[in-house]
């Protein structure tokens, strides 16, 4: 089976102080993994550290040899967009169907829609059959409908899928896992996103009543410590 790994990964862009991520271990099986965390936390950095477009400072990165990036923009026409819409065998025609994608939106660009845009720019990274998809807020500014036909192609990919995106209900509908990052660190916890905030909420519930009982026991060897220095007191004053 194909997977995607993270080893012990660090990196920091030129001028930070302080590293974005460090000792990252992280395992990306073939299905959808959510990439979700604040803005600015790296999220997409993450996307690109996987298809090789940035490299770690430290650590290493097993990828898979083929990989397509989505951006969150769509300013320009996706990259191969021209021989999709020019290719005459069947998987480019079931994309073009099901992504309901016109046959003179290249020509057009400057005039479709962002959901128009993004349709065709997935329809493309689809086609292209990567082991490795990184999808970045693919459902931004898209309607109802356009959100649909999303979801139903996303779910026919069998490679390595990481999806950034804060649409909760897409997280949980496709994701079998989610990473959730908390600069410098990344937890790889299982399920959608509902799934996984709910483990993160256990954990650091587990980890304040840790902190807690740790508190506790160390007031308690203080009290003990100072009751023998009081008894030692007493015992030389005797």
């Amino acid at each position: 089976m194909a997977f995607l790994r993270f080893e012990n990964v660090s990196f920091a862009y030129d001028g930070m102080t302080q590293p974005l991520f460090t000792g990252v271990n992280a395992h990306f099986a073939p299905g959808w993994t959510g990439i979700v965390g604040a803005n600015g936390a790296g999220k997409s950095t993450l996307l690109k550290l996987a298809i090789g477009e940035l490299q770690p400072q430290r650590g290493h990165i097993w990828r898979l040899a083929t990989a397509v990036y989505a951006p969150q923009r769509t300013d320009d026409p996706p990259a191969g967009g021209a021989a999709f819409m020019a290719a005459t065998d069947n998987t480019a025609g079931e994309w073009r169907r099901r992504l309901g994608v016109g046959d003179d939106w290249l020509e057009r660009w400057s005039t479709l829609s962002h959901g128009e845009r993004k349709r065709a720019q997935i329809a493309v990274a689809l086609w292209l059959e990567p082991e490795v998809l990184a999808l970045d807020e693919p459902t931004n500014h898209i309607d109802a409908a356009a959100r649909g036909l999303l979801l139903s192609a996303l779910r026919r990919y069998r490679g390595v899928g990481l999806l950034v995106s804060h649409d909760r209900e897409l997280l949980d509908a496709l994701c079998a896992q989610c990473a959730f990052i908390e600069p410098p660190e990344v937890a790889i916890r299982p399920g959608g996103v509902s799934a996984g905030a709910a483990q993160a909420r256990i954990e650091e519930a587990a980890s304040r009543e840790r902190d807690d009982e740790m508190r506790h026991a160390a007031q308690r060897l203080r009290q003990a410590a100072q009751r023998r220095r009081e008894e030692g007191q007493q015992t030389a004053v005797r």
